[in-house]
């Protein structure tokens, strides 16, 4: 547990520190003093193929919507996680172009061979229609969760050996 923790706050402190190297904004995105696709690129690089990996992705989210929140004082969360999104769908598309002949409709479990992932909640999407603050649009928030639900399921598998015939990352 000590080990898993001291690995996540190295990987968290290390993407801080890579990302203010990295450029300021992403493409589109406005000047905030943070770059959100420039953190997840760089947190997600450091995520080891471990037993927590998928919750050590989920942190690299999650904090870097927060950070980009933070840095436009607390004033566009919805920015954030729709800018959060928009890298999840990029990276997506990313590990399916690395995946040759992959079915993306396995991960909806109605493709040819369906989807069974070894963590049961990574198929389970939250009801994103159940939004309850006014400043964070439902499609705002579906976009996020969904981008994150199939991110997450990609990642699984591009970790798999069944699917790469090797272990990623």
């Amino acid at each position: 547990m000590i080990r898993q923790s001291a690995v996540l706050s190295a990987i968290t402190a290390g993407a801080c520190a890579l990302s203010a190297a990295l450029p300021i904004a992403a493409a589109g995105e406005e000047n905030s003093g943070f770059d959100t696709a420039g953190f997840l690129s760089a947190c997600t690089g450091f995520v080891p193929d471990v037993g927590y990996a998928v919750p050590m992705d989920t942190q690299c989210v999650s904090q870097a919507v927060r950070m980009c929140n933070l840095s436009q004082e607390m004033k566009a969360l919805q920015h954030c996680a729709d800018s959060a999104a928009a890298w999840l769908e990029a990276d997506g598309a990313r590990i399916v172009s690395l995946m040759l002949g992959f079915d993306k409709r396995v991960l909806d479990g109605s493709g040819p061979a369906g989807l069974s992932l070894p963590i049961p909640a990574l198929g389970d999407a939250p009801d994103c229609t159940q939004v309850s603050d006014p400043k964070f649009p439902t499609e705002v928030a579906c976009r996020y969760s969904e981008a994150l639900s199939e991110w997450l399921k990609l990642r699984t598998l591009m970790r798999s050996k069944e699917m790469t015939g090797e272990a990623s990352q």
